[in-house]
């Protein structure tokens, strides 16, 4: 007896949900995406430091012996002077920056929706 009531029920929703039309409750449909913002800061600190040293010399000697021409192939001799040149230079660099850079963007695209929502463009709710 409870097999046949229990068949019968279960033939009885079965055909109950056969009879029922076939229906969806969809989510909208959406295109586009709402808005695109990019908020960026860079802060930066920089140094710089530079020396250099630099020295120069230079000398031109000629002989200071002997007063003939064949011992110092003039007729002059010794009488040019002996020649010095010397020289020196320091450089020191030193610079410091600081930079700051700051950029805002916001893009927006096209957003359309069709369909009903519990929440105006929330789509999966």
């Amino acid at each position: 007896m409870v097999r046949k009531l229990f068949t019968v029920v279960l033939l009885a929703l079965a055909a109950i949900l056969i009879s029922i039309p076939a229906s969806a409750s969809l989510v909208p449909m959406s295109w586009g995406f709402p808005t695109l913002v990019q908020d960026h800061t860079l802060t930066a600190f920089e140094n710089n430091l530079a020396e250099s040293s630099e020295s120069q010399s230079a000398a031109v000697s000629f002989p200071t012996s002997g007063g003939s021409f064949c011992d110092t192939g003039s007729l002059f001799g010794s009488a040019f002077p002996t020649i010095t040149q010397s020289g020196a230079r320091d450089d020191f660099l030193m610079s410091n920056k600081f930079m700051q850079e700051k950029q805002f963007m916001a893009f927006a695209y096209p957003y359309l929706s069709i369909g009903g929502s519990p929440v105006p463009s929330m789509g999966f709710l």
